[in-house]
């Protein structure tokens, strides 16, 4: 029988102030808001009188969560030392008159070395000045369109510690466990983390050299984004090119490239947040013993390109979007900075059918965005070398890149966010043609993996809402498969009933081309998905409300399956 639990506030100074930072969200949240209208956008109401009780309710149980270390408790502690990112014999030094964290203007160097001559500045709200994107073509910006974005970028807010939607973390002096839990809980939650000076910043100036001896970077054949070709035809930019090509190209201001997904040879992400994937922990660690992979044929996206590298050159602009199949991402700064703007409901209780409403409205590329969509609200997260964020899943976002930037980042499966996951795929099954530029072939095998290691999850913590949400994407995949995947014909065996609002599709093929799993490890998947849900006393009908009757990032109270799966626990 599913029961709750919960665990008396913690004693740590941080998480005690935070107790008490949430207990003034009301005040909090109201200077958030005053920031938002002083840069002229206008916000509704909160939701209907009705809905007050139950969400004062969700807030507290929130405010205890927030007051209680979550603990991943398969994870062995490192002795005691920073940072694992960090050198240790060097700290990061402190801010310097030339450092980029304080240095107001940061566009005059870019002209005309790097920006031609007519780039035009913008102002954010922290006080730094930045280039605008520009390519000129017969004396007129072929990139205004993507300078109008910047400057209503440059209008948000930026976020601060005192926000409620990003958790802002100090990684100096805090040790390994504690940055995990923290980063964890804000994740599971529904907000971003950012771990300020996580690791060692790389050079100011990018060289091959560098990216070939810290990353493996070699002067290869790749892919090259060109934003004066996506000013002329937004779903074709590419050309051919190499990480040299692009190098050299930041001395030639008529033109703006980057790199994007540049393979790197990390599996997971990088220590000490390992644990924090546990794709890679329990449903490839768990599972590959009783079901091999030589029955199984996976889609290469389960062990490549699991780490990428971005490069850019300064003035890049990246429209609205957030990454696809309920993935976490996360996302260091090795060199360079980036403006990073996150976007979320204003009311978590508005209903899917609005929220997708909203979002899609944000995404259009032809939407005036001078006034932010009805019901949501945004900050700008700026992130400096050395930084790293983590996001939700199902988190958008739109990010300027106003100098030469060189970023590492990645995705990742928790069980803690399959509630966002199922939110994230639910909304890329309407429109994610439009909400996400990236599609993996993998998702589906690896949360029938995540499923199959359920039995055996002794020390990690399941939610309600959470392991919900993860058995019915595994018996309901046609629901959740991404609008880019079934415009290709690439689709699951059936359909099923998602969330209530969710559209009925035909029944489709049982796996595609590139990813087969072993029948009995569906099987198995199956039965216990459907133990679980029975022993939560939820029918499929049921299972929708909870997904759909609730807040988006509410995840529920902490469950125990008990001896219900002890069947599924001898090999």
């Amino acid at each position: 029988m599913a029961s709750s639990s919960s665990s008396a506030p913690s004693k740590d100074p941080y998480l005690q102030l935070k107790g008490v930072e949430h207990r003034k969200l009301g005040e909090e949240s109201g200077e958030v808001m005053e920031q938002v209208d002083s840069a002229g956008y206008e916000h509704q109401e909160r939701g209907q009188h009705k809905r007050k009780n139950q969400q004062d309710d969700l807030l507290e149980r929130r405010k205890r969560r927030m007051r209680e270390p979550l603990q991943m408790r398969s994870a062995e502690e490192p002795a005691q030392g920073r940072f694992a990112l960090m050198q240790k014999d060097h700290p990061v030094k402190e801010s310097a008159s030339n450092d980029i964290r304080i240095k107001e203007d940061l566009a005059s160097d870019l002209i005309p070395s790097e920006m031609p001559y007519g780039t035009e500045t913008v102002r954010w709200h922290n006080g730094q000045v930045t280039v605008l994107p520009a390519v000129m073509r017969d004396g007129h910006n072929v990139l205004e369109n993507d300078a109008k974005r910047v400057r209503q970028m440059a209008a948000l807010p930026i976020s601060s510690p005192a926000s409620f939607r990003v958790d802002h973390i100090d990684a100096t002096g805090l040790q390994d466990g504690d940055l995990r839990s923290r980063v964890s809980a804000a994740l599971r939650d529904g907000r971003c983390a950012v771990v300020h000076r996580a690791a060692e910043p790389g050079p100011e100036k990018l060289t091959l050299q560098y990216l070939h001896d810290q990353f493996g970077i070699s002067d290869r054949l790749c892919s090259l984004h060109d934003m004066a070709r996506r000013a002329d035809d937004w779903t074709h930019p590419h050309k051919d090119g190499t990480i040299g090509r692009l190098l050299d190209g930041i001395q030639y201001p008529d033109e703006q490239l980057c790199a994007l997904d540049i393979p790197l040879p990390a599996f997971t992400v990088p220590s000490p947040f390992e644990t924090l994937d546990h794709a890679a922990v329990y449903a490839w660690g768990e599972t590959t013993h009783e079901y091999p992979l030589e029955d199984t044929r996976p889609h290469p996206d389960a062990f490549l390109n699991r780490s990428w590298g971005l490069l850019h050159q300064a003035g890049i602009y990246t429209a609205p979007h957030h990454d696809s199949n309920g993935r976490s991402t996360f996302v260091r700064i090795v060199s360079g900075m980036k403006m990073w703007a996150v976007y979320d409901l204003e009311d978590t209780s508005t209903s899917r059918d609005e929220a997708s409403d909203a979002f899609y409205r944000l995404c259009d590329i032809d939407s005036d965005l001078s006034q932010l969509p009805k019901g949501l609200v945004a900050e700008v997260v700026v992130l400096h070398a050395g930084d790293m964020l983590f996001m939700p899943p199902g988190k958008f976002h739109e990010v300027y890149t106003p100098l030469v930037t060189f970023a590492m980042g990645g995705h990742f499966l928790s069980y803690l966010t399959m509630h966002l996951s199922e939110w994230s795929c639910f909304l890329d099954n309407l429109y994610g043609s439009l909400f996400t530029n990236q599609e993996h072939q993998d998702t589906l095998l690896v949360l029938r993996r995540m499923v199959v290691a359920v039995p055996r999850l002794s020390h990690c913590k399941l939610y309600y809402r959470a392991i919900v949400a993860l058995c019915t994407m595994v018996l309901n995949p046609g629901q959740y498969i991404s609008q880019r995947a079934s415009e290709d014909g690439d689709m699951p065996h059936q359909f099923g009933k998602g969330g209530k609002k969710a559209r009925r599709r035909k029944a489709v093929k049982t796996a595609s081309k590139n990813n087969v799993e072993s029948k009995h490890c569906i099987d198995r998947a199956d039965e216990i998905a459907n133990r679980v849900l029975q022993t939560l006393k939820l029918d499929g009908s049921r299972a929708a409300s909870v997904l759909d009757d609730q807040p988006y990032d509410e995840v529920g109270n902490e469950v125990e399956l008990g001896d219900e799966l002890a069947q599924f626990q001898a090999y």
